[in-house]
């Protein structure tokens, strides 16, 4: 089962529960102290379905695809805060206070892959069932 959230209502209901998630600390990809990159292995291209792979550019984290259908690669912050917003909308405390490490395997426990299309926001998410 695929999420589309590119929707703005998904996004937003996402967003408000990570907020409000009874008290509990949202863990924050983008302050990430460990370099781990928490979509590793999970993202794919959109166009083709190449994965797309760890990367540094100009000193910040990065995935890029192989294939050739982005000219630039998607910022790892941008894109991690999006899947665990999504995932902490239906279970908040499955990523509450997690550490990197410990959302890369939340992460993949849950789902199947993550489709990348032009930017970081334009992602949907195909969850384990």
């Amino acid at each position: 089962m695929a999420a589309d959230v590119r929707s703005e209502n998904v996004r937003e209901c996402a967003r408000r529960v990570a907020i409000g998630c009874g008290g509990g600390r949202l863990a924050q990809p983008g302050s990430l102290l460990s370099g781990a990159f928490t979509l590793e292995g999970l993202l794919r291209c959109r166009g083709c379905g190449a994965s797309l792979h760890p990367a540094r550019m100009l000193g910040r984290r990065a995935y890029r695809e192989p294939c050739g259908c982005r000219l630039t690669a998607v910022d790892a912050d941008d894109l991690e805060q999006l899947v665990l917003e999504a995932v902490a909308a239906p279970a908040p405390g499955l990523v509450a206070g997690a550490a990197p490490e410990e959302l890369g395997r939340i992460f993949r426990r849950l789902l199947v892959a993550v489709r990348v299309g032009g930017c970081a926001q334009d992602l949907s998410i195909v969850w384990r069932l």
